[in-house]
């Protein structure tokens, strides 16, 4: 088959999928992928080695390969966007976050199947309700693609970029993302089984089994009347059942917010006609700043975990426009090197000289992409080609681009435009826990 014809077959594919979204059959989301596939290999990037070292050879990565932890405690594993290749990410090259370890069935058995159970209630219910695990496998599911992302992936850009060294958090660089296939039971489905009253402003949902019990995120009703249907209990990741690392046996997603929202080993929750204020809303997850202004907490809210003088700056929610190439930033101002990072302070990767194909990945999580650009030392933005699939709003995309590389020292930056218009910005505004850094990324290559 021509190039011309592939093409066409593909963007015929890709238009299929973007008017199904969510519903969209598994064997046909396949092929698109696969066309997809075929044409990122086609273009293939040369290998990218390390200035003053050896490149390290190629390996497996397994589930619980450890090399993958970053060093900021708990239980944490970087994606290692450098080596991104696929569309949807393998579960066992996805990033986790978890503020501690990871509760398992051996150690808190109200996670195991027979005994997990979900109460829904609070006072903007007309009937609470008790679901177990074979009655939420017993209702309607659907499929969703959706990227996950950590609240403080980018944070590494106010250290290297903007000379930010009060910035706190962990160094997440570019890799605390992935797309994944979520089986889920729709919020609009449990919304209608326990009759939302229209007094209901606000939910949490929490989940009262990890760490201290201090693990929850509330949303503003709107975000359920609006998204019921995408919002969802999931129970399956890229066709399997949950691994305990992502929220087994059941989690929540909320597609497009930052991940920390998707409460992981959910046991509750609580509609309301009031606010809920706890911990990742108040004492993380959330901009404090001189640019950003704090809440003012209603007189009847709720406080699990926090008080109303906690409350400094509003939570994150949508993630924005990102990008990056598959290429590892150089560090050389952040506080620490992640665990077996392929670089070492300060050292740039290598590339060798001549016609090179230059990959990366973008995501604009509300509105989806319309367009990534890309410009070398300053120069010109020029259009970068954007494979497909592209399914929109919550995925993101695969772009290329061809560079012939001289020797010398070079500064590629790559930027993602939404389809509302929203593009990545030179530099993001001074917030102290590092949320949601998606300035225009910087990443220098030497050649030789």
């Amino acid at each position: 088959m021509s190039e011309e014809r592939r093409n066409q077959t593909a963007d015929a594919l890709a238009a299929e999928a973007i008017r199904n979204g969510a519903s969209l059959d598994r064997r046909r989301m396949f092929q698109v992928a696969a066309w997809g596939a075929t044409t990122a290999m086609a273009a293939a990037p040369a290998g990218v080695a390390l200035a003053q070292a050896p490149a390290a050879p190629a390996r497996r990565i397994l589930q619980k390969d450890d090399s993958r932890v970053l060093n900021i405690g708990a239980t944490v594993r970087t994606g290692r966007f450098w080596e991104f290749n696929t569309w949807q990410t393998p579960v066992e090259q996805f990033y986790v976050r978890n503020h501690y370890p990871t509760p398992i069935p051996e150690t808190h058995p109200v996670l195991a199947r027979e005994s997990w159970k979900l109460k829904v209630h609070g006072n903007g219910v007309e009937r609470e309700l008790e679901i177990t695990y074979n009655d939420l496998m017993r209702m309607p599911a659907r499929s969703i693609f959706s990227i996950m992302q950590c609240h403080g992936n980018g944070r590494t850009l106010f250290w290297e970029q903007q000379q930010m060294r009060d910035v706190s958090g962990g160094n997440w660089l570019l890799g605390a993302v992935g797309l994944a296939e979520w089986r889920y039971v729709p919020m609009s489905h449990i919304m209608g089984l326990v009759g939302v009253k229209s007094s209901a402003q606000h939910v949490l949902f929490w989940s009262g089994v990890d760490g201290q019990g201090d693990i929850g995120r509330p949303m503003p009703m709107s975000q359920l009347r609006e998204r019921g249907d995408d919002i969802g209990l999931a129970f399956q990741m890229n066709g399997s059942d949950l691994l305990p690392d992502h929220g087994a046996p059941v989690r929540l997603v909320v597609p497009g917010w930052g991940g920390a929202a998707s409460t992981k080993w959910i046991t509750e929750i609580k509609i309301a006609d009031h606010e809920f204020w706890v911990r990742l809303n108040t004492k993380g997850e959330v901009y404090i700043g001189p640019t950003y202004a704090a809440p003012r907490p209603a007189a009847n809210a709720e406080y699990r975990g926090a008080t109303a003088e906690d409350v400094k700056g509003p939570p994150v929610e949508w993630m924005p426009p990102m990008s990056t190439l598959t290429v590892p930033l150089v560090l050389q101002h952040a506080p620490s090197i992640p665990a077996n990072y392929p670089l070492q302070r300060g050292q740039l990767p290598m590339l060798t000289a001549g016609r090179q194909t230059m990959t990366g990945y973008a995501w604009g999580p509300q509105h989806g992409v319309r367009q990534v650009d890309y410009r070398i030392d300053g120069g010109a933005w020029m259009p970068a080609r954007i494979q497909m699939p592209n399914l929109g709003r919550y995925t993101w995309v695969r772009f290329d681009f061809p560079w012939d590389a001289q020797a010398g020292d070079h500064v590629i930056e790559t930027r993602t435009t939404d389809g509302a218009g929203a593009m990545q910005p030179a530099e993001v505004p001074f917030n102290l826990f590092g949320m949601a850094n998606h300035a225009i990324p910087k990443f220098r290559i030497r050649v030789a």
